[in-house]
């Protein structure tokens, strides 16, 4: 369906506004000014995400950041408390100054009234996966991910870089999840983001184990996951090998878990841990190390390899 005159006039209003940011940025071979191509960007990957994006939708992609450089960071204080205060405070900006563009192009007030809630975010915390304000935040993850992991990965700790690529990950719903695989990144950019999900996925499985929380352990696993234990004995199959950690652990008296290191390469992560039991009136430690292949953000083989086994003496012995 053609787009209505007053959406062009609304969606050229907001192009014309943003063309004045003075800061110029290159994506795709494309330059020009950051807000405009960032909006660009947005709005591509809510058509991907939803095809049938009304209008309202559509405004919001493209006016997320109305003018978003005449209230820059450094105009607000150092610190975590003042960075949330500015990105609140810059929700609300968009969405008024946008709101006055809409009116001038002939928008009611109830479609006006929803483009600003969505581009404030309203109600993200509680949003379904088909809401529209989640959808718009799994395009601002996405295109977060492609014009700017590579700038942060070279200024941050190595070692932090896992951990802002998760939280942003937890930010999307499944379909923006699943649109990852497509965003355009040269190969150091998809490893990071390869290592960071593999490290996640790992993380949250050893967290359910040592909580006893089965459907954790579970939602970590891929329907098809092989496990090879220490003595060649196999799993294959979600299902089963859930079944398997279940039976086996929960009948493990005083059973803890130790995570001692943790590397990642690629898709491919390797634990050095230990798990200790109960052994008659001490306690039986046994160092491992586990080796996951993850596939798809899901463990889809685990090997693991003893290393050794030392009875502890009871407390006060």
């Amino acid at each position: 369906m053609a787009p209505s005159a007053r959406l062009r006039a609304a969606l050229a209003a907001i192009d014309d506004a943003n063309a004045a940011d003075p800061t110029v940025v290159t994506v795709r071979d494309r330059t020009g000014p950051k807000e405009i191509i960032h909006a660009d960007l947005v709005t591509e990957w809510v058509l991907r995400l939803r095809p049938d994006a009304d209008e309202a939708l559509l405004l919001a992609a493209r006016g997320h950041h109305f003018r978003r450089w005449t209230v820059p960071r450094s105009s607000y204080p150092t610190g975590r408390a003042a960075y949330l205060r500015w990105r609140k405070d810059l929700h609300a900006q968009h969405a008024k100054e946008l709101g006055l563009v809409l009116a001038d192009a002939g928008y009611d007030e109830a479609t006006i009234a929803r483009v600003q809630a969505i581009v404030r975010k309203d109600g993200l915390a509680r949003a379904g996966e088909n809401d529209d304000v989640q959808v718009l935040e799994d395009a601002l993850c996405l295109v977060f991910l492609e014009t700017q992991l590579v700038e942060i990965a070279a200024r941050l700790d190595p070692a932090k870089l896992p951990g802002v690529i998760t939280k942003t990950a937890r930010k999307m719903s499944g379909a923006g999840l699943a649109q990852i695989a497509h965003v355009p990144l040269g190969p150091g950019a998809r490893r990071f983001l390869d290592e960071a999900f593999a490290r996640d996925v790992v993380q949250r499985y050893l967290d359910g184990l040592a909580e006893a929380d089965w459907d954790a352990v579970a939602a970590c696993l891929a329907p098809g996951v092989e496990r090879i234990g220490p003595y060649r004995d196999e799993f294959r199959g979600r299902a089963d090998y859930a079944e398997f950690l279940q039976h086996t652990i929960s009948a493990l008296s005083g059973y803890e878990l130790v995570i001692a290191g943790m590397i990642a390469d690629g898709n491919r992560v390797a634990v050095e841990l230990s798990e200790t039991v109960d052994d008659g009136d001490g306690r039986l430690r046994t160092d491992e190390t586990v080796l996951f292949d993850v596939a798809d953000g899901l463990i889809s083989r685990v090997a693991v390899y003893l290393q050794t086994s030392e009875r502890q003496a009871p407390a006060g012995a």
